[in-house]
């Protein structure tokens, strides 16, 4: 299965660092003041659960959507309001328009103070796709040292082409099982074959790779700030992502929302 063979982990070497709270007081570091955490009791019960205060949820939700939330929910509703005169939608449907055409300036640095590293395992053309992203370090898997544990990626279905985009995907499957499984099979043991044989006879093995094909395996590790990785996850979150690409973009935001519980969700808001 793809979902199998993809892994993404954070890195046991580089725990995460930060806090919803270290964004607050980054944000409120120009104006010389600090904020602490909420202690409630949870359930009623004895344990005691730091929480935002709610002045600090709403200064996150402002550095996130470049808006108040009383602005945020009063365009929103107005969005609504006028588009349910002809049709009937969900909040989250005019969220989502909402940020696709919004013009407001967001406040990325106090973001950009809290890091992660991940550990990720996926195809070469995933890789290729997002090593795009600014921002993001990647120290990638080399086989001009590596010469073993050869391992391709293998789909479970295909995916006819979309019709209104010029690349990417729609949600059909073609059923080319006949044709695709032995040219798959046959193509990546033909392959295999080859490399390793240049291998014993002693080719370079950084010419010798050349031959591998895209389907081919590899892992990073890939570190950065909480805001370079939400706006990596803000594209390939989107439907017309790559369905793999996707598969790591859900695996790192899981990580950031886990990390950051209020900023996280707001930062990606609108592709969720």
């Amino acid at each position: 299965m793809p979902e199998e063979q993809i892994i993404v982990q954070l890195n046991p070497d580089v725990p995460p660092t930060g806090s919803d709270l270290g964004i607050t007081n980054a944000a409120r570091k120009s104006f010389g003041r600090r904020s602490e955490w909420d202690v409630v009791r949870k359930d009623f019960g004895e344990t005691l659960v730091k929480t935002l205060k709610d002045k600090d949820k709403r200064l996150l939700e402002f550095l996130a959507r470049g808006m108040t939330a009383d602005d945020f929910d009063g365009f929103v509703g107005q969005t609504m309001l006028t588009a349910n005169e002809q049709t009937f939608e969900s909040e989250d449907h005019f969220v989502n328009l909402l940020w696709q055409w919004r013009n407001t300036p967001t406040h990325d640095t106090p973001f950009s103070h809290s890091f992660f590293s991940f550990e990720i395992k996926a195809p070469i053309f995933v890789a290729r796709q997002l090593v795009k992203h600014e921002y993001l370090i990647m120290s990638e898997y080399s086989r001009r040292y590596i010469t073993d544990d050869v391992e391709f990626y293998q789909p479970t279905v295909w995916r006819k082409a979309a019709e209104d985009v010029k690349q990417g995907s729609s949600d059909e499957i073609v059923a080319a099982g006949e044709l695709m499984e032995p040219l798959i099979n046959h193509g990546n043991r033909d392959q295999m074959l080859l490399y390793t044989g240049m291998l014993k006879q002693g080719f370079a093995a950084e010419q010798a790779r050349m031959v591998l094909p895209q389907s081919l395996m590899t892992s990073w590790t890939w570190s950065g700030t909480l805001g370079a990785f939400a706006k990596m996850c803000q594209l390939r979150l989107a439907k017309d992502s790559q369905y793999e690409t996707r598969l790591v973009a859900k695996e790192v935001y899981k990580h950031l929302c886990n990390q950051f519980p209020v900023a996280a969700p707001l930062l990606v808001e609108g592709v969720r």
